[in-house]
């Protein structure tokens, strides 16, 4: 493993390629001749950021804003980092500038805005319905342009180094070359998204993966809000080309409607607000309405769109006209088939407001890979605004805290790669990976779904410790590279599949999207579950009050 084995230094790291790395790395490139690494081998869910939300309504405020989401998030959120995602939404209109972003704006010249789910206002702003993908086009024009700004595209960071509470890069593999390197670096921003594709169904790409939260907590750093995973109620489930794909839900605002199998609009039995209701709580009936058996033939239910109008459909919504149209279906006609599936994983790294990780020196965190922003239940737009803000914030305090590192702070990194390549042990065999992975995709499938209870809980996590306790005992020394690779990316996705579970274990009673079958009415919901490892990588979790 340790063949071809090379250190690379910059001054810093930014570990992620989607819209908040990039986002983070202009920041730090601000400073002339500042060298900077980025790695990642995906953009994530970035291409399908389709607006943010943002307090532009004549009716709206930030205060609102905040109490939406607040609110939304069933008073879990971090206070201080939700009141910085609402505080700081419009003074990004200088980085949207730069970047060639300009809203879109009604006949009147006001701003065209639609309603998210939990919203009190119409809020997201976008910019065409290629939002994401504009921004990412110009955020790597940028940097690409900059000579101190070095690529490592097909490249994933595994662990991050740490001397005496202190990150010094990471360890990456780099699957051109099929080799390790160490990327040795005065700061480290994480950025490299969520964990929803540890599931077997879910609406993330392929890139995304368990790496980010198992890193940072296997340095050091803790996890909070693990349990709560937010399910996209509109995940298509059919045909198999959209399988994954989810449909926005400001539709629900515009006239769209869910049926079951029978036509039936189920979900004003549930609420006389009809779809117009939170997210989790729409993916609870849905899946809910599954469960009892008036689902639909590929197990799910009609999102039917019909009611929308073709010309709403064509100008507000035409990426998902395209995108069905493509596969024979005309949603101005016929609804089709969507289900809940693992969208956005709420819980992560835990950071301070200036997005430094809490119990670490030189690692900052921003977007989907922190925890604490939403809370028990994300509203929609937060999502694309978070990749801004915090991307923004995490960019310029990494920048002045590279400012204060020099080349005598650098420690010899053999000791620390010898540490993770030169594991003894079973020689693991392709076959029984392949086992490994999918034994916890059951899990989190049959457990760790939309519903939960203890008796699953308790089944998960037994399982869970004892997959991950097998991976551990594989050999990394004398393995070949990409069966050493697929060895530590499984324990990376077992490290945070275990503290997922043992969150969701510790919150007895339903909060958002965490919904327990078994719920206890008594026990009291304003704790924040935290989770830590020890040196010798046991995992534990714990309660901790919400900070005010």
């Amino acid at each position: 493993m340790l063949k071809n084995f090379n250190v690379r230094q910059y001054d810093a790291l930014v570990i992620g390629t989607g819209v908040t790395g990039l986002v983070a790395a202009l920041k730090l490139a601000e400073k002339k001749g500042r060298s900077i690494a980025v790695v990642g081998d995906g953009v994530g869910a970035s291409p399908y950021i389709h607006g943010f939300n943002m307090p532009l309504d004549s009716n709206d405020s930030p205060e609102l804003f905040y109490e939406d989401t607040y609110k939304g998030g069933r008073e879990q959120s971090d206070p201080a980092l939700a009141g910085a995602l609402c505080r700081k939404a419009t003074d990004l209109f200088p980085l949207l500038a730069e970047l060639g972003v300009s809203f879109d704006r009604k006949a009147d010249g006001s701003y065209s805005l639609l309603r998210p789910l939990g919203a009190s206002v119409p809020r997201v702003a976008s910019a065409g319905n290629h939002t994401g993908v504009s921004l990412l086009n110009s955020l790597n024009e940028k940097l690409r342009a900059n000579e101190n700004v070095a690529f490592f595209p097909h490249a994933r960071a595994l662990r991050l180094r740490t001397e005496n509470g202190r990150v010094l890069g990471a360890v990456i593999a780099d699957k051109t070359t099929d080799s390790y390197s160490v990327i040795d670096a005065g700061v480290t921003v994480l950025a490299c998204g969520g964990f929803c594709n540890i599931y077997p169904f879910s609406t993330n790409s392929g890139d995304i993966g368990g790496d980010g939260a198992a890193m940072a907590l296997c340095a050091g750093a803790s996890l909070t809000d693990m349990e709560f995973v937010q399910f996209e109620p509109s995940a298509a489930v059919a045909p198999d080309a959209l399988r994954g794909k989810s449909v926005i839900t400001t539709m629900f605002y515009e006239g769209a409607v869910l049926r079951n199998k029978d036509g039936h609009r189920f979900m004003l039995d549930y609420s006389p607000e009809g779809e117009c209701v939170n997210k989790d709580v729409q993916s609870r009936m849905i899946f809910r309405e599954i469960a009892e058996g008036r689902g639909t033939e590929h197990g799910g239910v009609y999102f039917d769109a019909t009611g929308v109008g073709r010309e709403k459909l064509d100008s507000l919504y035409s990426s998902y006209v395209k995108r069905y149209a493509d596969v024979g279906i005309d949603i101005a006609k016929t609804p089709f088939e969507i289900a809940p599936a693992p969208h956005t994983s709420l819980g992560g790294v835990r950071i301070n407001p200036d997005c430094s990780v809490v119990g670490l020196s030189g690692l900052f965190a921003c977007g989907e890979v922190t925890g604490g922003v939403h809370g028990a239940n994300r509203l929609g737009g937060n999502a694309g605004l978070q990749t801004l803000v915090f991307g923004s914030i995490a960019g310029e305090s990494a920048a002045a805290f590279a400012d204060g590192f020099s080349a005598a702070d650098r420690v010899p990194c053999e000791p620390f790669m010898e540490a993770l390549a030169g594991r003894k042990g079973e020689k693991p065999a392709p076959e029984r990976l392949d086992a490994i992975r999918a034994g916890m995709q059951k899990v989190l499938s049959e457990d760790l779904n939309v519903l939960r209870e203890e008796k699953g809980l308790e089944r998960a996590d037994q399982t869970l410790s004892a997959l991950l306790a097998e991976v551990r005992s594989f050999a990394t020394a004398d393995t070949p590279f990409s069966l050493s690779l697929r060895v530590l990316r499984l324990e990376n996705d077992l490290v945070t599949a275990l503290a997922l579970a043992r969150s969701a274990r510790l919150r007895t009673e339903t909060c958002g999207c965490h919904v327990r079958t078994d719920s206890r009415p008594e026990e009291s919901g304003k704790f924040r579950t935290v989770v830590s490892a020890d040196a010798d990588g046991v995992i534990s979790a714990a309660r901790l009050p919400i900070e005010a």
